[in-house]
């Protein structure tokens, strides 16, 4: 195989970035468990393969719930994963190389730097955008993305996919499976399904999460704020939304599973939520405001 420069600033990054909740042990033990499931998975199907070192990952990366949210989901993302655009991680199975090596940086242990040697010399090989870019890239023509010395870059818009929330918020999880479990069963469909049982760990995850930050609160609008948290991940996990709120809520840790950024005509999705929300009192349009306001929508 053709060997590239895969070191470097590869990626366009929006996100403002905060430290990771996990230490940096098991920071590398999650890299290390992913890394093992792409590994021992490499005769599976890919969506089989794929399935495997997700569960790797979710739920265990996802961080404890903050002051201010009024949803739950928020995530970390290690330098070695899974996801959809080039902005947060990579596309599909992904190493950032150049973080790899700044993670390893951050260690004093001698033995923990190796166990980070063996990861960036296996996704040498096996980071999906590396492979693509040995296939296309060349001295004259076509360059790594945000090259602008190259009339073409070669993962321009290999990202930027808008997936069905309308489906989603629609049917709900119970929905979704029960579509899946209507078609001809084979190794795609079974992988799709055990996808959404391992989405439906992630709920009940944040369910914990949310109960750890009830916990630690005495202030009483918080508590409620909370409570409402927890009511709706409770109802989302078995029923398809019916407010805003569950809408929203059930969006948002989909589109994290995802690692979508690109979200499209929210106003479609949950505007239906959100009219039948204030035309019955539900949700108060100051409350609302912040809510907006806070999730970008």
């Amino acid at each position: 195989m053709a060997r590239i420069n895969i070191d470097g600033a590869q990626n366009v990054e929006v996100s403002i970035k905060i430290p990771c909740e996990k230490t940096p042990l098991e920071q590398l033990e999650i890299m290390e468990a992913y890394t093992k499931a792409h590994q021992e998975s490499k005769d599976e199907d890919k969506a089989v393969r794929e399935l495997n070192c997700l569960k790797t990952i979710f739920p265990r990366l996802f961080r404890s719930i903050e002051e201010n949210d009024l949803i739950a989901g928020r995530l970390d993302f290690l330098p070695i994963g899974f996801g959809s655009v080039t902005s947060i991680g990579g596309v599909g199975h992904y190493c950032v190389f150049h973080k790899l090596r700044a993670f390893k940086d951050t260690l004093e242990d001698e033995k923990l730097k190796k166990r980070v040697d063996v990861l960036y010399d296996y996704w040498q090989d096996n980071d999906v955008k590396s492979i693509y870019c040995q296939d296309v890239l060349n001295d004259t023509t076509t360059g790594r993305f945000i090259d602008c010395k190259y009339p073409f870059m070669a993962t321009a818009r290999l990202s930027g996919m808008m997936l069905d929330y309308k489906k989603l918020v629609r049917l709900g999880v119970n929905g979704l499976i029960d579509l899946i479990e209507k078609n001809e069963s084979n190794t795609f469909m079974e992988a799709c399904l055990k996808t959404m049982y391992l989405f439906k760990d992630v709920i009940r995850r944040q369910i914990e999460l949310v109960k750890d930050a009830i916990e630690k609160t005495q202030d009483e609008q918080r508590l409620k704020d909370l409570h409402l948290m927890k009511e709706d991940l409770v109802y989302i996990l078995d029923h398809k939304p019916a407010t805003f709120h569950q809408a929203l809520q059930l969006f948002w840790l989909y589109a994290l599973c995802a690692g979508c950024i690109n979200y499209g005509r929210m106003d479609i999705v949950l505007g239906p939520y959100l009219k039948h929300d204030i035309d019955t009192g539900l949700i108060m349009k100051m409350k609302l405001i912040v809510m907006l306001n806070r999730y970008g929508l």
